[in-house]
């Protein structure tokens, strides 16, 4: 089974009605229905009547005195199936003893058998007890069949590695966040440290933290969500231009300001997610810019290692000074790229890999001779690795569509999610969606 369990209807065969009953026979024949056991070849029959069941568990409470009673929901009740057909024809014996034998074959959770139904779509199953075969002596050369299945779910022991992974991926975060904390600060230290003693330019100080604003400021224009939160991410970032203009020197407070201005901007981009989820709406419901977020706040941090102040430096004092501002940058944009790939939702392989790279380079563009910088940054990136090790990224696939089709229907027929639809493709309209599409 997939370790994303969905109890949702699967896609059904595509086309009118008439399409799916006929199916690539002719004339007046039906199509089959079949049942596939686990690693073996589809037993195909004619469908007769099939029943689909289902419901929710729930509680319900009785109360004395005219107080009536009240319903709690559970859960959802395992959807049971049923197929009632018959096996013709000359060779209706082969048919019905490899049948029988393909329902004897063990199926659980992890190996389901698969019961394609022409107006239904393919389920995956677990033979239920109970099925039957008969036969009549006046109706020879056929037989009937009634078949129970239980849809398949989740096992007990797929369920318990999903929470074990669960756990795990809370405790990277966790071990992520730590780390993050102390690459913020063993960076800073370092910063102080190479500008003492004389070697700290104040014109080049100024200069630096000037272009380091602007470069924030770069990546908070990108951003879309509600003005409250873009106005906190932006005085977040025009903190440090304030505190230049106030003629501050003192090169911890600037260091600390630019940390907690790409603090401002990576917790805005999560605010700006969660705040859609809050009131009731899915992040594609937001514009395509807001929903785009993540990835343009974190391609323009990870394109840092081209980082540079354009001034020349004409003196020992402005070399350290603008070689120390830009290793800090550098650092401060290592750290934010880690916190905003650990945020995005599921990435899909394909990507992670590439973020995966570019934060590789990012690292060779960071002077990391300092200890305490390096060992910070090791642990910020075993952490993430841990992190994306825990998640179920799955490969992009394309599909060229034959003709247009709506965003809904497409994302049911090709079992994608919508969401991620819109964050694979450039999708400007819902009601017609053409060409070909990425899906994982």
């Amino acid at each position: 089974m997939s370790d994303r369990f969905d109890a949702s209807l699967p896609a059904p065969h595509p086309g009118r009605w008439t399409r799916a009953r006929d199916g690539d026979n002719s004339g007046d024949a039906l199509r089959f229905a079949s049942y596939q056991p686990p690693g073996g070849e589809a037993i195909p029959f004619v469908l007769d009547r099939f029943s689909f069941s289902g419901g929710q568990s729930k509680e319900t409470a009785e109360y004395p005195f005219g107080g009536l009673w009240s319903n709690q929901r559970l859960n959802e009740r395992p959807q049971e199936l049923r197929v009632d057909g018959y096996l013709r024809g000359e060779q209706y014996i082969v048919r019905r003893n490899a049948l029988v034998e393909a329902l004897r074959i063990p199926t659980d959770d992890d190996s389901p058998g698969i019961l394609d139904l022409p107006f239904w779509g393919r389920f995956p199953v677990v033979v239920a007890a109970g099925y039957d075969v008969s036969e009549s002596s006046g109706e020879q050369g056929q037989c009937r069949v009634s078949i129970p299945f239980t849809r398949a779910g989740v096992s007990v022991q797929t369920r318990s590695l999903e929470l074990d992974a669960g756990e795990s991926s809370a405790a990277a975060a966790v071990e992520l966040r730590a780390a993050a904390e102390s690459a913020r600060e063993a960076a800073t230290l370092e910063f102080e440290a190479r500008l003492d003693g004389g070697r700290l330019d104040l014109s080049m100080l100024r200069a630096g933290f000037g272009r380091i604003t602007g470069a924030l400021l770069a990546i908070t224009g990108r951003l879309q969500g509600p003005t409250r939160i873009l106005n906190m991410v932006t005085g977040g970032v025009m903190g440090i231009l304030g505190l230049v203009n106030q003629g501050v020197r003192i090169p911890r407070e600037l260091s600390m300001a630019m940390f907690n201005a790409a603090t401002s901007i990576v917790g805005g981009i999560a605010e700006i997610k969660n705040s859609a989820a809050l009131y009731g709406r899915e992040i594609h419901s937001l514009s395509p810019a807001q929903s785009d977020n993540e990835r343009s706040a974190l391609l323009l941090f990870l394109s840092a290692d081209g980082f540079a102040l354009p001034d020349e430096a004409a003196t020992a004092s402005q070399a350290s000074t603008k070689s120390a501002t830009e290793n800090l940058y550098k650092t401060m944009a290592y750290v934010a790229s880690a916190e905003i790939i650990a945020d995005m939702d599921d990435p899909t392989r394909e990507s992670a890999a590439g973020y995966w790279r570019l934060l590789e380079r990012l690292a060779q563009s960071i002077d990391m001779e300092n200890p305490s910088v390096h060992a910070a940054l090791a642990d910020t990136r075993a952490a993430l690795s841990k992190l994306l090790s825990t998640r179920s990224l799955s490969s992009e696939a394309t599909r060229s569509l034959a003709e247009a089709a709506p965003l809904l229907s497409l994302a049911h027929y090709l079992g994608c999610d919508e969401a991620a639809l819109r964050r694979l493709n450039s999708i400007a309209d819902s009601f017609i969606v053409e060409g070909e599409v990425v899906y994982v």
